[in-house]
């Protein structure tokens, strides 16, 4: 793909779905553990080998502390080592309290290092599975997302291709990723009688993203991120998933609403309503009609929920009511700082970057990111365009406000603010994972589950 090209959001996804398969190294996975720091501490059970940039190899014992040197050298000790570094030993690795399979590998990033685990992909799916669903669940649902969660990362992994120099992150810029210590016997058991499964559609890797609870029905791609894509349409669950977020009740004030609002891009000065205006086929919210002192607009739900925040408004499957004049019951909850999301057509004012990030802009990203300072969209933008990364980072600097306490709304605003009352968790798009679960509890197979979530795919060997 011309990464020169500035296209519609809705258009990257198209051409991420129809990227080729997978490569032909597939097998093998290098995921960003630490990125761009000034060192990392790495120790073993065992003593361990450090094969350097120019093949000589050395023993450094059970514990070492590599610091980045400049001109693609570090540090251990006494020593200097010519990058790219590759660690092994006979036992585990292990790095900031946790141990990983594979080896490790130090490279340079900006003015600084950074530690990648290279390994198999089954072992790597050993560190992710327990983070993404309970494998204590079902093991039908349970394979169907060790199948999800291989798909995911082998389409990330083909459209990342090694870009500074990994594959994946260990956090949910890709999937959580906690090496052996997120290792689980019932994981282990999905992931191997699933081994190298995968879903197709048309021939290609589909893009299989998840989420925790649709709330009885799953959404339509563009609604969420946009695009048109036959087998991410909402489908309508047959039985009611038992999660502990079927239902959840949010109270937000005037302020907090209009604050949401103009983040998400309505500025609709102080509130005067706010109401559902189209939704899906299964009465999921695809819009807000905002009405305020400068006049009325629409907006995504989608937008609005990632600017007031998802674990606010936990799904875009709610409904609305004006609390008046009544008394709030307990303190609403406050909204975090969020950056404003990109205009339609995704990040197109983003500017894209051919230099480098600095180890301290790596770190601020990473932050960011940690905080859910980026929506949904902004995430699959930077996964999809790495260059864009830093274009990011400078607008979410520029626009993060601090946190303040909401101001009191104007008498014009619904004094008592409103009642949010929904259902599920998540963006909704593709596999619920607690509808998996209940799915599989009434007998369904993994491949019949993800052929539900995910209409007119395949499943196949790589």
């Amino acid at each position: 793909m011309l990464r020169t090209l500035r296209v519609p959001f809705a258009v990257l996804i198209f051409l991420f779905i129809l990227l080729p398969s997978f490569r032909a190294d597939a097998g093998m996975v290098s995921v960003g553990l630490s990125i761009g720091q000034s060192a990392v501490r790495i120790s073993s059970a065992s003593v361990m080998t450090a094969a350097d940039g120019a093949g000589k190899r050395h023993s450094i014992g059970s514990s070492a502390e590599f610091r980045a040197a400049g001109a693609g050298t570090v540090s251990a000790g006494n020593r200097s080592f010519r990058l790219p570094v590759t660690i092994s030993g006979k036992a585990p690795l292990s790095f900031n309290g946790r141990r990983y399979r594979g080896t490790f590998r130090i490279i340079s990033s900006g003015s600084g290092i950074t530690l990648v685990n290279v390994l198999d992909l089954e072992e790597y799916l050993r560190g992710v599975l327990k983070m993404e669903i309970n494998p204590a669940w079902p093991m039908e649902a349970v394979k169907a997302q060790a199948i999800v969660s291989r798909t995911y990362a082998l389409r990330s992994m083909r459209q990342n291709n090694g870009k500074n120099g990994f594959d994946l992150r260990d956090s949910v810029l890709s999937q959580v990723y906690r090496g052996i210590n997120a290792e689980d016997k019932r994981a282990d058991q999905a992931i191997s009688a699933t081994r190298g499964i995968v879903v197709f559609h048309g021939g290609n890797l589909a893009f299989t993203p998840f989420h925790s609870d649709s709330g009885g029905a799953t959404a339509d791609v563009t609604a969420v991120w946009g695009g048109s894509m036959p087998y991410l349409r909402g489908v309508n669950e047959p039985y009611p998933p038992s999660s502990p977020n079927a239902q959840w009740e949010v109270h937000l004030s005037a302020a907090q609403v209009e604050d949401a609002l103009r983040q998400a891009g309505a500025d609709v000065g102080p509130l005067r309503d706010l109401r559902i205006g189209e939704t899906d086929a299964f009465g999921r919210a695809n819009t807000l009609v905002a009405v305020g002192a400068r006049g009325t607009q629409t907006v995504k739900s989608h937008a609005f929920r990632m600017a007031a925040g998802s674990t606010v408004i936990k799904s875009t499957s709610f409904t609305i009511t004006s609390r008046g004049g009544a008394p709030t019951p307990s303190m609403p909850l406050p909204l975090p700082s969020r950056t404003p999301p990109p205009a339609a057509g995704g990040g197109k004012d983003v500017p894209t970057s051919n230099t480098p990030m600095s180890a301290a802009e790596e770190r601020q990203l990473t932050a960011l990111t940690e905080q859910g300072v980026f929506n949904a969209e902004e995430l699959m933008d930077m996964l999809l365009n790495p260059e864009k990364r830093k274009g990011y980072l400078i607008r979410a600097l520029r626009t993060r406000r601090p946190e303040t306490p909401s101001q009191p709304s104007v008498p014009s605003s619904p004094s008592g603010g409103f009642v949010f009352r929904g259902k599920g968790w998540g963006h909704g798009v593709g596999l619920s994972q607690w509808g998996a679960k209940t799915l599989a509890e009434k007998g369904w197979d993994h491949k019949k589950i993800i052929q539900f979530y995910f209409p007119g795919v395949t499943l196949g060997k790589m």
